[in-house]
């Protein structure tokens, strides 16, 4: 279950660290969207069309600072400077001038690699950075509590621009997803029930919100590449559930399943799923038995009739 949070929710969870976006214009609507879910007062904000390309620094009533990066490519110096964060800045740990790791770092490209091909390089630019990035992230410290690395936004073909269909095809943007799937979950040989070895869990420190595009429909879009802000909404929903759910108080009503691990049970606990298991065997055993039993009486009866 997604659970909606409560301002003073996301302020208990998100502990007045910071949260940044990097990427491209779809990066940068989720990244409104997220700051109005912490801070209702912040909906007001404007975009200036002239300052479409830029950055963007927003502070909650809460004391939560959000900033957005814009970096279509993610190739920037600053976004490198992020993504190595953990290497240079240590989280705090009994010093006030160390500065504590942000709360969440979401990243997003793709789509402009594509539109631009000519000048970017493509995809092949853009598997070569995404390879970067993943390198750096495995060899350094986590450079955030959460790092998430957005999809490419599936697009629709029929509502886009003549330009940007030309360069923007829907296989191009699967091939990508499926290229960061496979480098968060490497596939691993001879696991299984009885494999030599189960599988484990991924070694990439990100979250690949997969989801995101399953929630898209054309009927949500007007231009074929921005969606709606109700839609943009429970994405940002997504986002706090993804990262605050793991945070948060375990406790009843579990309210808050989605995109979080279930609490392992307590030895009571598996004691009591192992006697309902074995109870429940024996029942069903002694069930069948007794209509074993009745149904060869039934045939002894009807032999004894004949």
């Amino acid at each position: 279950m997604l659970h909606a949070y409560r301002e003073a929710e996301t302020a208990s969870c998100l502990q007045s660290k910071e949260i940044i976006f990097a990427g491209d214009s779809v990066t940068r609507k989720l990244f409104f969207e997220f700051a109005t879910s912490l801070d209702k007062s912040l909906h007001q904000t404007t975009l200036d069309p002239t300052k479409k390309h830029s950055d963007h620094d927003l502070r909650t009533k809460h004391g939560t600072r959000l900033k957005f990066a814009w970096d279509p490519f993610l190739n920037t110096t600053y976004t490198k400077s992020l993504l190595s964060a953990g290497k240079t800045k240590p989280a705090l740990q009994n010093n006030s001038t160390q500065t504590p790791v942000p709360s969440m770092l979401v990243l997003g490209s793709g789509l402009w690699y594509l539109r631009y091909s000519n000048t970017s390089g493509g995809m092949s630019a853009w598997e070569s950075n995404m390879e970067s990035i993943f390198d750096t992230l495995v060899n350094l410290p986590k450079p955030a509590d959460e790092v998430v690395i957005l999809p490419v936004e599936h697009v629709v073909t029929p509502k886009l621009s003549a330009e940007r269909a030309s360069t923007m095809h829907p296989s191009d943007i699967e091939a990508m997803n499926s290229d960061l799937f496979h480098r968060i979950n490497p596939p691993v040989a001879n696991h299984g029930l009885f494999g030599d070895s189960p599988p484990p869990a991924s070694t990439i420190p990100v979250s690949l919100p997969l989801a995101f595009n399953k929630m898209l429909h054309e009927s949500l879009t007007e231009d074929g590449l921005h969606f709606s802000d109700a839609l943009l909404q429970v994405q940002a929903r997504i986002l706090l559930n993804l990262h605050c759910n793991k945070v948060m108080p375990k406790s009843f009503p579990f309210n808050k399943t989605c995109c979080n691990r279930y609490p392992s049970p307590s030895l009571p606990h598996m004691a009591a799923l192992v006697l309902i298991f074995l109870t429940g065997s024996l029942v069903a055993l002694l069930i069948y038995n007794s209509s074993k039993c009745r149904s060869i009486s039934l045939r002894a009866w009807r032999l004894r009739q004949l």
